[in-house]
């Protein structure tokens, strides 16, 4: 709880940090779909040495954000706050924000079989989820993959209708992204019709294994009433649908946030998502300056996990070597540089070590 309060501190500050020291890279784009027939913004933050000429040139997994008008800064600050340290739980990663135009539109995957007027009325445009996302695979990647150094590792963020597109997204076009965190999503939608693809998709052993994190809100009974039972659904496909298969259990987290209702959740369960999707990443920090062979063995170990080859932060191995140093471990601390090498070769700062 200490952290969270932290992390809200530092979002509400880090827009007011004087521009020459400010701690973030973002960059603001339109993109002319031909899919969808629109111009869509983009905003995207870089990591904090991605521009130091010091460093050598690192390569970066890409977290794409839907309702990237809220949720952009919100993760922006957590990159940011949670690669600080050296006992960071993720590594420093590319956010790529994808702003609004008509999101009951692009995040449904079906029109509502409900006959009803009711239904219809609220959600007239929806059902376009196909295209969104051949938006996002066939134009908006190609663009952030050929413009900026990104590693080949994509995780798709979603919270409600965005959590509700980021499992139908697995269910229907899995190899998409590498990971995926949905966030009280909305499986209520369309008589759960997502719901069921995904049940049926793990009975039948058809379902890819992915890294995959849910997030489950807190929902009074009177409030679930007008969306079947909202928090009813994500807590049955929880621990009825993703235990099914032992792969996918093993591979999937998902935490209930009985504090935390609809509008709150994103914040506290999004950062317990970075930290579920790579966890074994966290270096024990105290036992490395007597057995620097933990870095690499324990990186070797999550890539193995993650079916991605992911390498420590060169921040962070540059906090370690200096730390090593400080604890008076010169022969181990000369391993660590010799792992840094092999990781980083041109980088400026080998020359102080």
């Amino acid at each position: 709880m200490k952290l969270f309060y932290s992390l809200c501190f530092f979002l509400i500050n880090f827009y007011s940090i004087n521009a020459q020291e400010s701690l973030i890279k973002v960059e603001q784009f339109s993109l002319d779909s031909k899919i969808l027939g629109e111009n869509r913004e983009i905003d995207i933050h870089l990591p904090k040495n991605y521009f130091n000429t010091e460093f050598d040139k690192a390569y970066y997994p890409v977290v794409y954000v839907l309702d990237g008008e809220r949720n952009f800064p919100m993760l922006t600050a957590l990159e940011i706050y949670g690669t600080r340290s050296m006992y960071r739980a993720f590594p420093e990663m590319i956010i790529v924000g994808i702003r609004n135009i008509d999101r009951n539109r692009d995040f449904t995957p079906t029109v509502p079989s409900d006959t009803s007027s009711t239904k219809k009325a609220n959600f007239p445009t929806s059902g376009k989820a196909t295209e969104f996302l051949s938006f996002i695979n066939d134009e908006l990647k190609p663009y952030i993959d050929s413009n900026f150094r990104t590693n080949g590792y994509n995780i798709l963020h979603g919270h409600s209708f965005g959590g509700l597109f980021a499992l139908n997204t697995w269910v229907s076009n899995p190899n998409s992204f590498d990971a995926y965190i949905a966030i009280d999503p909305s499986l209520w939608w369309d008589n759960r019709v997502v719901f069921d693809r995904l049940k049926e998709a793990v009975e039948n052993n058809t379902l890819p294994v992915k890294n995959v994190y849910v997030a489950l809100a807190f929902e009074s009974q009177e409030a679930s009433k007008d969306r079947l039972n909202h928090g009813g659904s994500i807590r049955e496909f929880c621990e009825k649908v993703l235990t099914l298969n032992p792969k996918i259990d093993e591979l999937s987290d998902w935490k209930y946030y009985p504090d935390k209702d609809h509008g709150t959740v994103p914040w506290p369960s999004s950062l317990d998502a970075f930290t579920s999707l790579f966890q074994g990443m966290q270096l024990q920090v105290k036992k490395i300056p007597s057995n620097p062979e933990l870095v690499k063995k324990q990186y070797e170990q999550l890539s193995l996990k993650l079916g991605h080859k992911i390498l420590p932060d060169e921040s962070l191995l540059l906090e370690l070597v200096k730390y090593t140093k400080k604890n008076n471990k010169s022969e181990e601390a000369q391993i660590l540089i010799d792992y840094y090498k092999e990781i980083y070769p041109k980088s400026k700062q080998l020359l102080n070590l």
